[in-house]
């Protein structure tokens, strides 16, 4: 073995250590949710791209209220600290543990092939929507006669930014069950580095599944807030209208009843000529005593 490839074996096994030590730094921070700290092993503009949105809490509350088509202020504090609770929940679990399975260097780039486990399974929050409907059901009964009552005083927008206060925790507080409950899940995923200014550092996450299913679980929660509002709002318009119709209705038929009760039934109508077959026997009698 010569010098020369003597010399590019160990710098290739530098490399490769160097390599799996700025994975598993990164890894461990993202396991830690640490963003300072994967900072550190990542370019500027890795982290500040879609990639690490993803796993960002900031971002996913705001795509949350995106979702939705309401601003955070339409919501009381509570509903609030329901969505911060459950996207805090969703970033944690993302990384629970990961194993690097291979490392390749070429040049000034590499490749490390990583197994990811998810802290939830990212399937579970597809199966709330019948537990959810029958809590809304629930929700419509007990607070039907404070939404109408809203409705009508305050308008439609009022009636909602309630349903939004009170149905967000209900809505959100089902998929954190689901999510707690809910069993790992395994992914994997690769990391590609490059060697700047003789430092390796991460500039790319391929198949980022676990960011993918923290982004995905956020409009599952948005949609399923959404629809379950728009879907109790509906209930409470729809009977509303009907209601104002009868009443309104009613309201008509009082005015024209009595022009009706004053039309003579039957007996009436034999009593009035009784009474006038009675005033012509009189006025005949009268005339024929006159005369």
């Amino acid at each position: 073995m010569t010098i020369l490839t003597l010399l590019i074996l160990t710098g290739c096994n530098n490399d490769k250590k160097d390599v799996t030590a700025a994975a598993e730094g990164f890894l461990t921070a993202l396991v830690n949710n640490d963003r300072e700290a994967a900072s550190q092993y990542a370019t500027e503009e890795f982290m500040k791209g879609d990639v690490m949105k993803m796993i960002d809490p900031q971002y996913l509350s705001d795509s949350f209220y995106e979702a939705m088509g309401v601003s955070k202020d339409e919501i009381d504090e509570e509903a609030q600290k329901a969505v911060d609770e459950y996207v805090n929940q969703i970033v944690e679990k993302a990384y629970k543990d990961y194993e690097i399975q291979d490392v390749k260097v070429q040049d000034e780039k590499a490749a490390v092939t990583v197994r990811i486990t998810l802290g939830y399974d990212p399937e579970a929050s597809n199966m709330i929507s019948e537990d959810t409907k029958e809590l809304i059901s629930a929700y419509q009964t007990e607070h039907y006669d404070e939404l109408i009552s809203l409705y009508k005083d305050e308008g439609e927008k009022a009636m909602y930014r309630k349903l939004y206060s009170d149905l967000i925790p209900i809505v959100v507080g089902k998929m954190k069950e689901q999510l707690e409950s809910g069993e790992s899940a395994e992914e994997k995923t690769i990391l590609s580095l490059e060697k700047i200014d003789k430092t390796w550092l991460v500039t790319d996450l391929e198949e980022n599944r676990a960011g993918a299913n923290a982004a995905g679980t956020m409009e599952e929660a948005a949609a399923a807030a959404t629809t379950s509002s728009e879907t109790a709002a509906e209930g409470v318009s729809s009977e509303y209208a009907e209601a104002g119709a009868t009443s309104e209705y009613a309201s008509e038929y009082a005015t024209e009843a009595p022009a009706e009760a004053e039309e003579p039934g039957e007996g009436d109508t034999a009593g009035e000529y009784s009474s006038s077959e009675d005033s012509s026997e009189a006025d005949t009698q009268d005339g024929g005593e006159n005369s």
